[in-house]
């Protein structure tokens, strides 16, 4: 082939086609990475919270018998910074100083929530024994019923596949009850809370006596 003035026509070498660049999948797997970091450290965080609730609402309950909310409100200021870790406690609303009965009734029902918290840990550490590591627990003869068998392999799969979906939400449902008795008490050092959190936490503390009550019963 030749060109307009009858010249040969120089052939047209096929682009190569450019690697993949890996170096744009970096910043996913960099994100993807941090998130993950993130979302172990708020839920150990959280984990942290709720095992404290019990105590910190005691001493919160004595705190309102003795004249003094102000330090109650202190108390939970500093365990709400912890929780939210470089966040920090944040708010543009203010309210004013609790009384003594406003912390008396918070106090009693971060009490609740915290009993609640140490047994939904209970039952996630229940979960892990008898579910990933059920074989290293459980060295009797697989029963008629068994999850999983008649064989102990099959046993062992069952459980853990059973277990592992329960423990993650145990650790989510211990994550959300922190996040929302860390917004109810908000007002105990100076910040506003959503409306909706006292009702939404006052439902929960009664569900949770329930399913106390439900538990001992069948004990």
């Amino acid at each position: 082939m030749t060109d307009i003035l009858g010249r040969p026509a120089a052939h047209a070498e096929p682009a190569d086609p450019k690697p993949a660049d890996s170096s744009a999948q970096r910043p996913t797997r960099s994100r993807a990475r941090s998130l993950a970091r993130s979302l172990a450290g708020s839920l150990a965080r959280s984990l942290a919270y709720d095992a404290l609730l019990a105590p910190v609402s005691a001493q919160s309950l004595a705190d309102a018998m003795v004249g003094e909310p102000e330090a109650a409100g202190r108390r939970w200021r500093r365990l709400a910074a912890y929780r939210l870790g470089s966040r920090g406690v944040v708010g543009a609303d203010s309210v004013g100083p609790p009384t003594a009965g406003v912390v008396f009734g918070y106090g009693l029902i971060s009490a609740v929530l915290g009993l609640a918290s140490w047994f939904l840990m209970l039952l996630a550490v229940m979960a892990v024994v008898r579910g990933p590591f059920w074989g290293f627990v459980d060295h009797g003869p697989i029963e008629p019923g068994t999850w999983g068998g008649p064989t102990r392999a099959g046993a062992w799969t069952a459980h853990g596949l059973i277990a592992v979906p329960c423990i993650i939400a145990f650790l989510f449902a211990l994550r959300g009850i922190a996040a929302l008795q860390a917004q109810l008490v908000r007002p105990l050092y100076g910040l506003a809370a959503r409306k909706w959190v006292l009702p939404a936490t006052i439902v929960l503390a009664g569900g949770s006596l329930a399913f106390f009550w439900s538990w001992f019963e069948q004990l």
